[in-house]
């Protein structure tokens, strides 16, 4: 994952090499086709595109650091490829195959610019899909897409959060990003957030700074690196969606969020009162893994 904007958002993480494989495979990546990594990092993605499929490879990179190892990347490898030094949101997007590790809000983000391109495009994105879409195929993680896309149904009667809360686990020491959704009344899209410990632990993104009535919208949640047994809660809130409960802790277990209903929300806020909240952890694990 990439950052993608000149906030750094979210972070940068590699791709692992099987899931960049799959990926490629997936989106039935030719020779001499045009192929463009939105957030390409060090370049790994781009290399395995021109040297096990011949493709045409373009990147963009915000980060110079980044940017400087995928051109030594290719270059030493002997591939023409280009790597441009620029936030993607902001310049044109011309391919036949996109790839993107990026966050969800992103992705909503850039969903009018990828229905642009031409019919016979195709857009493969690893860790998370396209919020709104349906994918054609799909893998471990890996999703491929078609123009024009097929969108998932939707209430758009429907008002609020995904659910009333969450509880949230990351590992500690290291940077974490999740997502929930939200459908308001229409008009510009604002996340307040408030409660004991969130500030300066917890961002957030939207995936619209404005949205139809009804219309889904992911917000992202970054959560900064905190030590190992660090909990806080709070609340988000959007206008005319009310208020999300939140419960966040910085545990050694699986990382993971897990929705939570009126009554689990208070039953989260006391186990953390009460510092039991490991147990609670434990439990919601536990269901989640059994299904």
């Amino acid at each position: 994952m990439a950052s993608d904007s000149s906030t750094g958002w979210p972070f940068w993480a590699a791709t692992g090499d099987d899931r960049i494989g799959e990926a490629l495979r997936l989106a039935g990546l030719r020779p001499g086709e045009r192929f463009v990594d939105l957030g390409c990092g060090d370049g790994r993605v781009l290399l395995r595109a021109a040297e096990d499929f011949g493709a045409e490879v373009h990147g963009f990179e915000l980060d110079p650091g980044l940017a400087a190892i995928a051109r030594d990347v290719l270059a030493a490898a002997g591939i023409d490829g280009t790597v441009v030094e620029d936030d993607f949101e902001a310049v044109p997007i011309e391919a036949d195959v996109v790839f993107a590790f990026l966050s969800p809000a992103t992705l909503q983000r850039l969903r009018p610019r990828l229905e642009a391109l031409p019919p016979h495009a195709r857009i493969v994105t690893t860790g998370y899909p396209v919020p709104g879409w349906l994918p054609n195929n799909l893998g471990d993680r890996t999703y491929l897409y078609r123009l024009p896309p097929d969108e998932q149904p939707v209430d758009r009667n429907q008002r609020g959060w995904v659910s009333f809360g969450a509880l949230v686990s990351v590992t500690p020491a290291a940077p974490a990003l999740v997502a929930v959704k939200v459908q308001t009344d229409g008009g510009p899209l604002t996340v307040s957030v408030s409660g004991a410990g969130l500030d300066g632990w917890l961002t957030t993104r939207t995936g619209a700074d404005e949205a139809a009535p009804g219309e889904p919208v992911v917000v992202d949640l970054r959560f900064e690196p905190a030590r190992e047994g660090t909990e806080a809660s709070g609340t988000l809130e959007v206008d005319s969606a009310g208020k999300f409960r939140l419960f966040a802790v910085a545990d050694a277990g699986d990382p993971g969020i897990f929705g939570l209903s009126e009554s689990g929300c208070d039953l989260v806020a006391d186990a953390m009162a009460r510092g039991r909240l490991a147990p609670v952890l434990n439990e919601a694990r536990r269901r989640t893994s059994s299904g």
